[in-house]
């Protein structure tokens, strides 16, 4: 482990650092969270710093830093001895680009207006992304019965999306989007249930849940 605390810059939210709080809370790890925008241009270009880091999440482990909430997660979970049986970088890099692809670049496109994410979620992409991440879960994790950082980073973003979208959904139009995949359910409720994730509660996972005129607007026509 580091002989001096991490420091992890991000806004007061878990945001895209969540997949990098998880972690370090379940293995034990010192760090500082510092969300203090005057201390960002220490480590960020964008705030005024030298170096190629441009916004947050950075991930300053010493001398060494690092951005983009990818890059930070698998540097902390190979850092953190979060490499099961069978890790290997090139897959591990290719899991969080595809959690990115479905839960940034899928549901985050499409979750301020109502018939374009009835469109993602039931006209078939949100099927086929998903049924592409399960074909890569061992099960209970993404190797088997240990998790690396790829599976933070699916339960930290199906975290946020099943308590701001997903139950909001089901519970007016009843289309339950976690329903036909349990690997990738059961990477978020194995994670979720321990003691580390359960305990912690100094930051709020992100924004609010879905707007009522999204969901309302949910079956209108496009």
């Amino acid at each position: 482990m580091a002989s001096t605390p991490i420091n992890l810059y991000y806004w007061g939210m878990l945001g895209r650092q969540a997949p990098c709080v998880r972690m370090l809370e379940h293995t034990g790890t010192a760090y500082n969270h510092i969300s203090d925008r005057g201390k960002f241009a220490d480590v960020m270009s964008k705030f005024g710093a030298s170096g190629d880091c441009f916004a947050p999440p950075v991930v300053q482990d010493g001398d060494f830093a690092v951005s983009q909430s990818t890059a930070c997660a698998m540097y902390l979970g190979k850092k953190l001895g979060l490499t099961p049986a069978g890790y290997d970088d090139y897959k591990c890099m290719q899991w969080l680009a595809d959690c990115v692809d479905v839960f940034e670049g899928g549901v985050g496109k499409s979750n301020e207006h109502g018939p374009a994410l009835k469109k993602f979620l039931e006209g078939g992409r949100w099927a086929q992304l998903m049924s592409n991440l399960e074909a890569g879960i061992r099960g209970p994790f993404y190797l088997g019965a240990e998790p690396c950082a790829a599976d933070f980073f699916l339960a930290s973003m199906i975290g946020h999306r099943a308590t701001t979208l997903f139950a909001q959904v089901k519970e007016k139009h009843g289309f339950d989007a976690m329903a036909g995949y349990p690997k990738a359910r059961g990477v978020y409720d194995a994670l979720s249930s321990t003691d580390a994730w359960k305990n912690y509660s100094d930051l709020n996972p992100i924004f609010g849940p879905v707007k009522d005129e999204v969901l309302n607007a949910y079956n209108a026509e496009e």
